[in-house]
């Protein structure tokens, strides 16, 4: 009897013991999940395109995703470099093309050529170094706000060239935009780009422990509304000015060709439409390709990018190559849609190669020829002597 009250409490104990180690097990489990997730870098929600600080691991390319994103983004920096610099030679070296339109236009070219040789350069190096950051603290905060600038100025510039093509063609008569006011409006225009990154420049810093540059929010809240910010007034509000600018153009070019006449209307208004149907392409281009990256952001603070898609980053990572495409496609436009650009764009490009290879020897004959005193006193006794024969 004894024995079996002793074996009783020692099954007492055991089960006491047992629940007190699982318990004790328990609690240690949960510490440890809260002492991670206090641990756990908090997610810094970057403007910039590249620079992304996750609790994953950067790096999950796999090689030949990551060679096929090199490969575009050196085609991407050749074409925009390329395209870019020739729209700012031609405007600014030829007197024809220095007109109020084409000043908005070398705008945005320096804002793609800005995006371009600014995000592209600095960014792949920061990526290889799993997002390492070895420009420096202040080249922290004047690097990333750069690339959000760039994009400010550029659909800032093409509201404003929509709303100047609006004014010309709506209302005529009246007194229109010059080029010292176009020139005003650009400055303008960086002016704004700049009050409009100042937030994001306040909170970029580097962190010496990590070895990174991400954003220090004082709260998610805060970078909520500024993502939320980024979105209305880098891409809604502009856009919805452009399309009811060009909208009244429409309207208005329609409602001039039933009045009068229609042949007459249609050659005032000829070179009219072929700019605006220029600048509507520029302008659709340009929602195309930065809609998908601000939806990834958005995504992404709104919602749960990143518990809901494992590949997110991925995508988010050509997104933003399609982001840079949009400043390589612009000088192709304007070289398909506009036969001055086209025009200029040959001489220019026609110009270097003979500087560089010299003139065929054809042509070098014929301007020979046509500068000969010899030959031009051969060519005006035979009018002559014809002359005197009739």
């Amino acid at each position: 009897m004894a024995f079996q009250v002793e074996k009783n409490r020692s099954v007492t104990i055991f089960q006491a013991s047992v629940q007190v180690f699982s318990f004790t097990a328990m609690e240690a489990r949960q510490n440890y999940s809260e002492a991670q997730t206090r641990l756990r870098p908090n997610l810094t929600m970057t403007r910039h395109f590249n620079s992304v600080e996750t609790s994953q691991p950067p790096n999950l390319m796999t090689p030949d995703l990551r060679a096929v994103k090199l490969t575009l983004y050196v085609v991407i920096f050749i074409v925009s470099a390329v395209g870019n610099s020739l729209v700012c030679t031609v405007i600014l070296r030829r007197k024809k093309m220095k007109t109020v339109t084409n000043y908005f236009i070398l705008n945005l070219a320096i804002a793609d050529l800005t995006l371009t040789c600014i995000c592209i350069p600095f960014d792949i190096p920061v990526q290889e170094m799993d997002y390492k950051w070895p420009y420096g603290a202040l080249l922290c905060r004047i690097i990333y706000p750069l690339q959000t600038l760039s994009l400010f100025a550029s659909i800032y510039t093409l509201t404003a060239v929509s709303l100047s093509r609006y004014w010309a063609i709506n209302h005529p008569l009246r007194q229109q935009l010059t080029v010292k006011c176009a020139k005003r409006i650009i400055f303008g225009i960086w002016i704004a780009s700049l009050i409009s990154v100042t937030p994001y420049i306040s909170v970029l810093e580097k962190d010496s422990k990590t070895g990174k540059c991400d954003e220090d929010w004082p709260s998610k809240s805060s970078r909520k509304t500024y993502t939320a910010c980024l979105f209305v007034f880098e891409y809604l509000l502009p856009l919805t000015v452009i399309a009811g600018a060009y909208a009244s153009i429409g309207w208005e070019l329609a409602q001039r060709a039933k009045n009068g006449n229609r042949y007459l209307q249609d050659l005032q208004a000829e070179e009219a439409k072929k700019v605006v149907r220029m600048l509507k392409v520029v302008t659709l281009l340009f929602a195309v390709c930065v809609l998908p990256n601000n939806i990834m952001w958005l995504w992404l603070d709104f919602g749960r990018a990143e518990e809901q898609y494992d590949k997110f980053w991925d995508l988010v990572a050509f997104c933003n190559i399609v982001t840079f495409a949009n400043s390589a496609a612009n000088p192709i436009c304007y070289t398909i849609l506009n036969e001055s650009y086209r025009n200029a764009f040959k001489d220019h490009l026609f110009k270097i190669f003979y500087k560089i290879f010299g003139k065929p020897l054809r042509m070098q004959k014929n301007f020979v020829q046509m500068n000969d005193p010899a030959s031009m006193i051969t060519k005006t006794s035979r009018a002559s002597t014809m002359t005197s024969a009739i």
